[in-house]
């Protein structure tokens, strides 16, 4: 049972994790919630399992370049990507037990959703992007490895058939136990904060960039990220960080344009081959980003076209050489993305989130119910999922209104970020990272704080991250 503490639930169900001994996916179990149980000292035996190895990005998919848009219908048309062996990911299925990508819908004909899920698996109902008519729109995801090596993705637009092109970005992947990682290049993920690192509006910015002042046309900033606000540590263990990047595009003279992040500059005149969001003009567009640190411990952010202001909001970040005896910080992908909450839904009081408004939701239930190899899990610090809010309304009918959403551990107020902006008759999603927190004796709770009007908004959650 997931409960929101305005005392509304959902009946639960048990949830398999993806086996970390080898790449195939296990059937989520049917029936009730196991019962919580001792779990099983698993540390020794997992080896690398569950930790994250960086590559490129690299495009592994482009329907541009391999037979054209692809077809969209009403009911959902699919169609499957090769993920294993390609942009750097290795090709054994026994190694390989999800890989992080960027996935961008472009110029589709008519509005819908995108989803993705392991070829194979018994996915529910899930969403990862949302787009309208002619927008190109991306969202980071976790791709669980399905059969032949492959992952199924489904487009769908209600209002009857069209078409679309999809672009795949592959950013790193998640190893198996079986993966034999002799140079210790895998990394565990450590969720923090979450904290604002960069607001070129006004502070914090680099010592090097004059506040107020936004990132021009082919410009690109150098962020430091090794010691940043105290969170993160100042070691070179520090492989890479998990932020999300907002672009603010609104001012007068805005043009369309994409957002890159990588770990080393950009030679001048050389356009990046990969990006992390894409903002039409007027725009305020957030996506969540995995990104290597450089040799100095920064990050670059680059901006295509026009003047932009940039938002960096730092969520975890990623290390390397933990302990083979530590289980934090491995990442364990769930079998297929699971929809833990939708405020629309009935089970939920159909109740969106009113203006200026905190409330928290316990995922006590749904972090027990989590198996692997019939087990309990055990112990999480965090989940990742894709957020989407939808159905904003003013609080005055007729009134102008734009919110952002802001999901952090359950306890005390807001802190100063976002995960999502939100404006009226658009339904935007974002992956994020959330971080539990402790609320009375639930540990696992996390609370959610809208700006603005009355918003509704809705979870599917891809992978949990493991605690000691």
């Amino acid at each position: 049972m997931i409960t929101r503490k305005s005392n509304r639930s959902v009946a639960w169900r048990g949830l398999v994790a993806a086996g970390l001994a080898v790449a195939a996916l296990a059937a989520v179990a049917p029936g009730g919630v196991p019962t919580p149980a001792a779990v099983e000292a698993q540390a020794p035996t997992l080896g690398a399992g569950g930790e994250y190895h960086p590559v490129g990005p690299a495009r592994i998919f482009d329907s541009r370049q391999a037979g054209g848009a692809r077809a969209t219908s009403a009911q959902g048309s699919s169609f499957e990507v090769d993920v294993l062996g390609r942009g750097g990911v290795p090709s054994e299925a026994g190694s390989v037990l999800a890989v992080v990508a960027n996935v961008t819908v472009a110029d589709p004909t008519a509005a819908g959703y995108l989803s993705i899920s392991p070829t194979g698996s018994r996915a529910g109902e899930s969403s990862l992007v949302n787009f309208n008519a002619g927008e190109n729109v991306p969202n980071l995801s976790i791709i669980g490895v399905g059969d032949g090596g492959r992952a199924t993705i489904t487009l769908v637009t209600p209002a009857g058939a069209g078409s679309a092109n999809v672009l795949v970005d592959v950013f790193g992947w998640i190893s198996t136990s079986g993966y034999a990682d002799s140079a210790d290049t895998g990394a565990r993920f450590v969720p923090v904060g979450p904290s604002r690192v960069l607001d070129t509006r006004s502070v914090p910015v680099p010592a090097d960039w004059q506040s107020g002042r936004p990132v021009g046309s082919t410009e690109q900033l150098t962020l430091p990220i090794r010691g940043a606000n105290g969170l993160v540590p100042n070691s070179s263990n520090v492989t890479g960080v998990m932020v999300n990047i907002t672009a603010v595009n609104d001012a007068a003279g805005s043009t369309a344009t994409f957002i890159s992040a990588t770990p080393e500059p950009t030679p001048s005149g050389v356009e990046p081959a990969t990006s992390v969001t894409n903002v039409n003009a007027g725009q305020i567009k957030a996506n969540m980003a995995i990104v290597p640190v450089g040799s100095d411990g920064s990050i670059r952010l680059y901006n295509s076209r026009g003047a932009t202001h940039l938002i960096v909001d730092v969520l975890g970040y990623l290390e390397r050489g933990v302990a083979e005896t530590s289980r934090a910080g491995r990442v364990i992908p769930l079998d297929a993305p699971f929809r833990v909450f939708d405020t629309r839904k009935a089970a939920f009081g159909s109740a969106p989130l009113g203006f200026a408004t905190k409330e928290d939701w316990s995922f006590r239930e749904f972090a027990e119910s989590v198996i692997l190899n019939g087990t309990p899990l055990g112990n999480q610090s965090a989940l990742i999922g894709n957020l989407t809010g939808t159905d904003l309304a003013p609080v005055l009918p007729g009134a102008a209104v734009s919110t952002y959403l802001t999901m952090y551990p359950g306890s005390g107020s807001p802190p100063n970020v976002s995960n999502i902006n939100v404006t009226p008759g658009r339904s935007v999603p974002n992956m994020s990272l959330l971080r539990y927190g402790t609320v009375g004796d639930d540990p696992y709770t996390i609370a959610a704080f809208n700006f603005d009007g009355t918003l509704h908004y809705l979870l599917d959650v891809y992978a949990v991250v493991l605690d000691d």
